[in-house]
Order: C-alpha cells, then sequence, then structure tokens
C-alpha cells in the first residue's frame, strides 16, 4: 500500500465521521421540525398560550466536535513525530521518532523487531497529520430576562485524536544482501483534550411560541492538554512525550500539560419548546480559538511550542432540564 493511498484513505475516513455528523444533525433537526409541527397543531386549540421564559435555565451538552484540518493552520502538526516544538515540562522531552527510536535499547528491540541490522528515519519522514471528530459533552446555564434575550455560560470538553504516518528505511536485510533498503510506512498518533468554556448573549427568533431559531455570540477560552503522542513500529507504541535517566529507565511527563487561549464563537440553533420544559435544541458553533500546545516561552524565534489562531466547530445537542424536574423526581416516589 503506497503512502499517497494511505493519506487518501485517511481523508476518506476523516469525511465519512463528518458525512456522519451530518447526517445526525438533520435527523435532529427533523425530529425538531416535527415537534414544531405538532406544537403549531396545539397552538390552534389554544391560541391564550405566551411564553413566560424567565429566569436561570440549565441543560446538558453532547455532540460531535471537529478541530481544525487545514493544513496550514492546524495544530496537530505538533505531534507528526518530527520533534520540532518544545514540551515545557521540567521532567520530560518531546522526542523525535528518530531519537526516541535510537534512545537507550530501543534500537536493539527495532532491529530485532524487524529482522534487519540498521534502520534510518529520512529527513522528510515526517508527513500531515489530521485530527480525527470527538465527542463533545458539557453543561450549559442560561439567563433569561425575557423569551428572546439571554445570557449564556457553557463548559465543555472533547477528546481528540491526531493521526498520521512517518516512513522508516530499512537496510541489510538478510538474504538480500548488503545496500538493499526496503521502507516502511508506519503511524504516528497524538492525543489531546479540550476544555471550552463560552459565554456569550443569546437571542431568539420564535417561528412559533413552541420553537425558535438561536443565535448566540461572545467569547471562548480554549484549554488544551497533550494527552499522548507516540509512534508505532508494527503494532509496539513508542511513547515520544518520556523522561529518559538511562537504559530501562523511561517514564512520561509530571505535570498535565495544558495551556488556555482566548478567541470568540458565534452559534445558530433550532429549539423545540415543550409545554413542561425539557426543551431540545441542536446547535452547529464555529469558533476563531487561539490554540497553544507546549512551552509557550519565546524566543529569537517564536514561541518553543505551538500557537496558533485557528477555526474549529461543533455540532451538538442540547437538553435544557426541566425547571421543576424535582417536583417530578419527588412525586415518582
Amino acid at each position: 500500500m503506497t503512502p499517497n493511498l494511505i493519506h487518501y484513505l485517511a481523508r476518506v475516513k476523516n469525511q465519512i465521521h463528518i458525512f456522519k455528523a451530518l447526517i445526525s444533525l438533520t435527523v435532529i433537526i427533523a425530529f425538531l421540525s416535527i415537534s414544531v409541527a405538532h406544537a403549531q397543531h396545539w397552538l390552534e386549540e389554544d391560541e391564550g398560550y405566551v411564553s413566560r421564559r424567565k429566569g436561570l435555565e440549565f441543560g446538558v451538552n453532547m455532540g460531535v466536535y471537529m478541530a481544525n484540518n487545514n493544513q496550514m493552520t492546524s495544530s496537530s502538526i505538533f505531534y507528526n513525530g518530527s520533534g520540532y516544538y518544545e514540551l515545557g515540562d521540567n521532567s520530560a522531552t518531546l522526542y523525535s521518532i528518530e531519537e526516541r527510536l535510537n534512545l537507550g535499547t530501543t534500537e536493539a528491540q527495532v532491529t530485532n523487531m524487524l529482522n534487519t541490522d540498521g534502520f534510518q528515519i529520512p529527513y522528510d519522514a515526517y508527513g500531515y497529520m489530521r485530527y480525527d471528530p470527538g465527542m463533545m459533552f458539557g453543561l450549559k446555564a442560561v439567563r433569561f430576562w425575557n423569551p428572546e434575550s439571554a445570557i449564556v455560560l457553557s463548559f465543555d470538553a472533547a477528546s481528540l485524536k491526531a493521526t498520521g504516518f512517518y516512513t522508516m528505511n530499512l537496510n541489510g536485510l538478510p538474504g538480500q544482501g548488503q545496500g538493499m533498503n526496503n521502507t516502511k510506512l508506519y503511524g504516528v498518533i497524538g492525543e489531546e483534550r479540550r476544555m471550552l468554556t463560552t459565554l456569550g448573549f443569546r437571542t431568539s427568533m420564535y417561528i412559533t411560541d413552541r420553537s425558535s431559531w438561536i443565535f448566540e455570540l461572545g467569547g471562548i477560552a480554549t484549554g488544551t492538554q497533550v494527552v499522548e503522542n507516540y509512534c508505532l513500529v508494527e503494532t509496539t507504541p513508542y511513547d515520544l512525550l518520556v523522561t529518559f535517566n538511562g537504559p530501562g529507565q523511561i517514564s512520561g511527563p509530571t505535570s498535565n500539560l495544558t495551556n488556555i487561549g482566548f478567541g470568540f464563537y458565534t452559534t445558530i440553533g433550532l429549539e423545540a419548546l415543550f409545554e413542561e420544559g425539557g426543551n431540545l435544541e441542536a446547535n452547529l458553533r464555529l469558533s476563531r480559538d487561539n490554540v497553544k500546545l507546549g512551552s509557550q516561552e519565546i524566543d529569537d524565534f517564536g514561541v518553543l511550542g505551538y500557537q496558533g489562531i485557528q477555526w474549529n466547530a461543533a455540532i451538538y445537542v442540547t437538553w435544557m432540564i426541566p425547571p421543576h424536574v424535582g417536583e417530578y423526581v419527588r412525586a415518582s416516589f
């Protein structure tokens, strides 16, 4: 399987994830549309209903977070195995794949595993990385002044995985004679966690008294934590974020490797309101984030780690908890 074919298959896989997310959102909107139609029929029977939405409400978010995959701006490059960036941890280092596979006794392990007398990582071994869409969960608090205006505070978390490939040249293969090279293509993976805090103004455009369009605009704080970065040789993983204290003495970083950046966001959504509360929202959020990974110290060439402004997106559903849910729970016992 050629590198171009593998990269093509990776792009197809990512597009399938996005397609599934869009299908899910379509199903949600269809469900909300049915609810809207039902609400409109209900209104024909009782025209006296007037929304009295005011005060504090809470909700639960669940959906898909899609990190930026633009080749020029994506933060996934931090994990590509080149070791270009500084980690920012006093006890650990972000090694390149070449450095890591020659660390301590690792070189001997790899040559034995591959049944060769040597290997090289070429200078152009490190390729393009892509984030897979990740699940996002969170909580929301909304303070309504009236049914059309509110302040929104949300806390969300998403786990992301960035995947890519690197090349390795093997030499001196048994039975082939010296000077015969064989190029292998292996995976490199980065895992991170994003904590998203948004604070913004919300306005609603009512379609009926039981349905409305939602618009939000505000600020976002993006906390990004580096969780793992490792390369594969066959099926064996080798951590790139390690502390090396001698042969057989390799450990991971001791800090949580988290940075925070600030940006802005906008959200558009469709809400179906129910008589007893428990409203449902289908939302699309676009955010302009300041993403930071690794050390944020500055030298003559700029930030030692990664820092970049980028667009990210999330598609999610919000269930607004009924304000009298406590009474319902007590009544059921």
